[in-house]
């Protein structure tokens, strides 16, 4: 179905593989694409409630955007291509469903950017990260200077932004930029594991988190806590909260567990 990714859905997660390895898995327009269009699968179907993000190999997460099709390209076709990748990452932002990241060896430019648009990135302790453009005369172009700065700091995000220093996997871990490590063998595994878990949770709790965290970041306090006192309303008067509260009971009375 695509040239470029591959995609597998089973047991309520949806593994999108990015499939370019003998190029480290970099983005071009077509990928970015074909990316666009899974997610909208994704946003449609009851039958995935997680997704996951990867690259083929062990080399690469994504080692960036394709540089020779950059190259070639007039500035229409820049306009639109970044159009295209902003397009990718909102969608990724806003489905109402979690989305994991697993990030293996180098993930450079737009890899990094795609990275930092998904809510949960795990890394393996070989991966490393980097901000390339000024080198090559641009700006990351798919928000990642915006994201990078908002989850780690002004400071920081100018200092790997501008200097193209790389981060390894435990400064990206202490910097908050991930969120677990893991050995390479088992990146895949454990993320499966950790989609697998927020499967049997309440889909609409996880995208009121999702919402109040993103969206919480650009209100005051006094308006981001009005907003989760909306959002926890609405769950609580749902039939699921009742439903699932029901079964917990059920369960601790029948299995009290030692408090």
């Amino acid at each position: 179905m695509y040239e470029h990714i591959i995609v597998e859905v089973g047991d309520g997660i949806e593994l999108i593989t990015l499939d370019r390895p003998q190029v480290r898995n970099v983005l071009n327009i077509d990928m970015v694409s074909e990316l666009r269009d899974a997610f909208e699968y994704a946003a449609g179907a009851d039958d995935v409630k997680v997704v996951i993000i990867t690259g083929a190999g062990s080399c690469a997460f994504s080692a960036g955007q394709d540089i020779e099709e950059m190259s070639a390209g007039t500035p229409a076709e820049g306009r639109a291509m970044i159009a295209n990748g902003h397009a990718l990452m909102r969608e990724i932002e806003l489905l109402p469903k979690p989305v994991i990241a697993a990030i293996g060896g180098y993930c450079f430019g737009g890899g990094s950017e795609l990275a930092l648009a998904c809510d949960i990135r795990i890394a393996s302790d070989n991966s490393v990260f980097a901000f390339p453009g000024p080198s090559l005369g641009v700006i990351p172009g798919y928000g990642g200077a915006v994201r990078l700065s908002r989850l780690i700091g002004v400071s920081r995000a100018e200092y790997y932004c501008m200097t193209e220093e790389w981060i390894d996997a435990q400064q990206a871990y202490e910097m908050g930029l991930v969120g677990k490590l893991t050995e390479p063998s088992e990146l895949l595994d454990e993320a499966i594991r950790i989609a697998a878990g927020m499967t049997k949770k309440s889909l609409a709790s996880l995208a009121a988190l999702k919402r109040l965290i993103r969206d919480g970041m650009d209100m005051t306090l006094e308006d981001a806590l009005t907003y989760e006192r909306k959002l926890f309303d609405g769950l609580y008067s749902s039939q699921e909260r009742v439903d699932r509260m029901a079964v917990f009971l059920e369960k601790e009375n029948r299995d009290p567990e030692p408090r």
